[in-house]
């Protein structure tokens, strides 16, 4: 490590988070972002909302993707995920995302984010994979247990080289759709999936028969997760009257593509 890591310690991963991560697959920090950030945060991701909403109420909007019982769109650079029940007026998540908001795209830069996976994938230098705005609003529904590996090994060059960082940008409970984990399932390979539940059923993991903790991410804003990208993870519906917004940044060494996007996105360093 060298003297500038030695004054920035706050952004390497510590010798105990590298161990959680390794036997959890997993491990978080809170009190990341500071109040004043996040209400900037939550405003960048409100406006990226409303651009989204304009966007598909255009005369020129392409149409929407029906998959099994939900809704996708191609616009504004991302692939759009709507809601399952129209009446919310809002989509569930989006990717990627930064490229429409200043305040979103600096983060992708923040050391605060990507700083600890230089130390969990051992290498200096990364490079954007993916990002993604998830907004959750009262009764948002449940997103089903999963893994990134067997979808994400069709377009990545290093699959075994992602971490992802989930940034809460609002109090995070059970209640409002928290995020899951199931611990040390990220050791296991490619799980079991739903044939028999149509297309997007073979996204979603068979937790019947697999070892492992399910575990509710409760953190306040400003909370960071990190976790393994073949970790199974999820979320429930959101059952009380406020919002549950969330951004995740995906890293991997430098030069490599970024998902579904031929060109990439290395990281501006400023340390």
């Amino acid at each position: 490590m060298d003297a500038m890591d030695e004054t920035n310690r706050e952004f390497r991963a510590t010798l105990d988070e590298i161990n959680q991560f390794e036997q959890r697959g997993f491990f978080t920090r809170e009190n990341v972002f500071s109040p004043d950030e996040l209400d900037g945060m939550r405003a960048a991701a409100e406006r990226v909302h409303q651009q989204v909403l304009d966007a598909a109420a255009a005369a020129t909007a392409p149409d929407c993707e029906q998959v099994d019982n939900q809704r996708f769109q191609a616009l504004l650079g991302s692939t759009i995920k709507w809601e399952w029940k129209d009446n919310l007026e809002s989509f569930r998540s989006m990717e990627p995302c930064h490229h429409l908001d200043p305040r979103l795209g600096s983060l992708v830069d923040d050391p605060r984010l990507w700083g600890p996976v230089r130390d969990l994938i051992g290498t200096e230098r990364l490079s954007l994979f993916s990002d993604k705005l998830n907004i959750k609003r009262p009764g948002g529904a449940p997103f089903p247990w999963h893994q990134e590996g067997p979808y994400w090994v069709y377009g990545a060059e290093q699959v075994d080289k992602i971490v992802s960082a989930l940034l809460y940008l609002d109090d995070a409970t059970q209640e409002n759709g928290c995020f899951w984990v199931i611990a040390r399932t990220h050791d296991q390979g490619a799980l079991k999936c739903f044939e028999d539940r149509g297309t997007l059923g073979r996204l979603y993991t068979n937790v019947e028969d697999i070892d492992g903790d399910p575990v509710a991410i409760e953190a306040p804003a400003g909370t960071v997760t990190w976790f393994h990208y073949n970790i199974v993870h999820g979320s429930q519906t959101n059952r009380s009257d406020l919002s549950r917004r969330v951004f995740i940044g995906a890293y991997q060494p430098a030069g490599l593509r970024r998902w579904r996007i031929e060109d990439h996105r290395d990281i501006q360093a400023s340390l």
